[in-house]
């Protein structure tokens, strides 16, 4: 074996390696920002996750007054969606860029 060929190969070793350390670093500061932009996500659906048992049994009771009183459930349901949409409306409004 000649010595240039192996010197060639040596640094180019050298060089794959520098880029792989990089890139790792790289990859190692986009995770970093990539939990810093999820945080908020994480933290609401970790709340949500939290009020699990507590949807189970409204919903349960919301099923079992609809099926006693299905004109009551239904008006309410209506006042209910139709409250949404104005607070969506609200909210869309002041919040324009």
């Amino acid at each position: 074996m000649n010595k240039s060929g192996y010197h060639q190969r040596k640094l180019r070793k050298q060089q794959l390696l520098k880029e792989i350390q990089q890139q790792r670093q790289l990859i190692a500061a986009y995770s970093r920002n990539w939990l810093e932009v999820i945080q908020p996500y994480d933290k609401f659906w970790q709340t949500l996750v939290a009020f699990k048992p507590y949807v189970a049994i409204g919903s349960g009771l919301a099923l079992l007054y609809g099926l006693r009183h299905p004109r009551q459930f239904y008006r309410w349901s209506r006042h209910i969606i139709n409250i949404l949409g104005i607070i969506k409306i609200v909210r869309n409004t002041l919040y324009k860029h």
